[in-house]
């Protein structure tokens, strides 16, 4: 193939991509199509300016159209990079390392603008004839292989970041990564076989090369809507979002999430893209849920997150495309649902069952005990004189003393049974599987544990007794009702009142 007969492909090709430097400015929407302008319009530089290198007859020209062709060449890289970045990110940047990515490029059009004068791109230009046109034999200096490596650093970690969206996508040759992808691939044969002398004419091939690449990405931009806004809005929502998003494909693969998504499963991270949800450690959960709602909970060093998850499942017509996981941050309601059952069954003040409460287990723990012919016991409590605490000290001296004797019975009578606040200064204790004796003794204990409060104010000691009734239904003797044995244990505790108050009677 003769020197003008390439000459005509760079300059034809130049055309092309000058068409799309005007088509893309047009039509650019967000920071993904300026990246995409920068890249071809650095491309038509480099094209147009090599393809006029090769019609030079003098140094001189050979100079000039060298310094335009690298005022695109320089960049190139750079922008194939921040596009690449964009694609996989979604996001710009930051300005430093934006700012960085051009150092090494702007030093080097410099040395190409200033070559005259120093030899540290290249050491010497020699012109020779070949078939009537003058070829430039270049002598390359240090910074000549400084921005090489340079630049095929950033050709790689651009395929690197093309690869992982594409994964991402799903491994589909309908994608914008994938036409991307082939973009990038396509310029390692054309700068290869310069690199290695196999050039015809040590013609430098990457002109040609970028070109075609430059093509692969207007398909991708254009066909595939790699530049749309829309997708730049939506992926922008899909990442602010609080709820966590994971999406997978038809084939339960991992191909997206979001930030919140990775504060619910703590594995996720981007290296699971591509990878099957089932071979990680929340397998088990995903495989659980077919349109039903799941629950995971998030142990974390010093609290716990709840989180509500929905599947949808994605379809195009009729064919399935995947599943879409959404998981919502239900920990404040979990809490306040606890809350509320709490207060609908405890007694705030004492922390015991409310009377609603005791007397619901008290008829449920009373069936098992006639299931299993157990002995069961009863005990009513109520505190002496207290009354006159309320009258001399005030009620919150009052609330004290109750939550004292609460937290006695509550003591006292654990492992055998529960406790409630019946109501005022009025207590039950329901004692399983305890005959009369056994039941006289915890009684026993729990006057002694409240007899031992010590309690003072305004420099006055306040002495605290209760008063107990016992009833006992021995076992196989169960055929009583709740209010039946607490009757009983209401006529042991007047009998304990009458006979002097901090006892216990049965």
């Amino acid at each position: 193939m003769s020197i003008d007969t390439l000459r005509t492909i760079l300059y034809a090709e130049s055309a092309v991509v000058g068409l799309l430097v005007i088509y893309s400015a047009i039509r650019q929407k967000g920071q993904l199509a300026q990246y995409f302008f920068f890249v071809v319009l650095c491309t038509f530089f480099y094209v147009f300016g090599y393809a006029s290198e090769l019609g030079a007859d003098s140094l001189a020209d050979v100079r000039f159209w060298l310094t335009f062709e690298y005022f695109g060449l320089s960049f190139i890289s750079s922008f194939w990079f921040l596009l690449s970045w964009k694609l996989w990110h979604h996001r710009v940047p930051r300005f430093r390392m934006k700012v960085l990515l051009f150092v090494v490029p702007a030093v080097t059009l410099f040395l190409v603008a200033s070559q005259e004068y120093q030899s540290l791109y290249y050491k010497s230009l020699n012109l020779i004839e070949v078939d009537g046109h003058y070829l430039v034999i270049l002598d390359k200096g240090p910074w000549y292989w400084v921005y090489t490596g340079y630049q095929l650093l950033l050709i790689a970690l651009s395929f690197f970041l093309q690869f992982r969206a594409w994964l991402r996508q799903g491994r589909s040759y309908l994608t914008d990564s994938f036409w991307m992808l082939l973009g990038t691939l396509n310029l390692v044969p054309w700068i290869g076989a310069y690199q290695l002398g196999l050039s015809p004419y040590n013609i430098d091939l990457g002109p040609f090369g970028i070109a075609v690449s430059t093509f692969f990405i207007a398909i991708a931009v254009f066909r595939f809507g790699a530049l749309g806004s829309e997708e730049v809005l939506l992926y922008s929502i899909f990442a602010s979002i609080d709820d966590g998003v994971l999406v997978l494909d038809r084939d339960g693969r991992i191909s997206g999430f979001n930030a919140a998504a990775q504060k619910i499963f703590l594995w996720l991270d981007t290296n699971f893209i591509g990878k099957p949800v089932s071979s990680t450690s929340d397998a088990a959960l995903f495989g659980s849920a077919k349109n039903q709602n799941i629950e995971k909970v998030v142990e974390l060093s010093n609290s716990r997150r709840y989180y509500e998850g929905k599947v949808t499942q994605i379809y195009e017509g009729r064919l399935q495309l995947g599943k879409i996981y959404i998981f919502r941050d239900i920990t404040q309601s979990r809490l306040l649902m606890r809350r509320l059952r709490k207060l609908a069954n405890f007694d705030v003040l004492t922390g015991l069952y409310n009377r609603r409460r005791f007397m619901e287990q008290a008829e449920k723990e009373l069936a098992r005990a006639q299931r299993r012919q157990t002995a069961i016991s009863m005990l009513m409590i109520d505190v002496d004189h207290f009354k006159t605490v309320n009258d001399q000290f005030g009620h919150v001296i009052g609330d004290r003393v109750l939550s004292a004797v609460g937290r006695v019975i509550k003591r006292r009578g654990r492992g055998f049974g529960f406790a409630g606040r019946y109501g005022g200064e009025e207590f039950v204790v329901f004692l399983r599987n305890t005959q009369n004796q056994q039941a006289k003794e915890i009684a026993e204990g729990i006057r002694q544990g409240i007899e031992g409060i010590a309690m003072e104010e305004r420099m006055i000691s306040i002495k605290v007794t209760v008063s107990i009734g016992l009833s006992c239904c021995e076992a196989g003797e169960c055929g009583h009702n709740v209010d039946t044995l607490l009757v009983a244990a209401d006529r042991a505790l007047y009998q304990a009142k009458n006979r002097g108050r901090n006892r216990v009677e049965s």
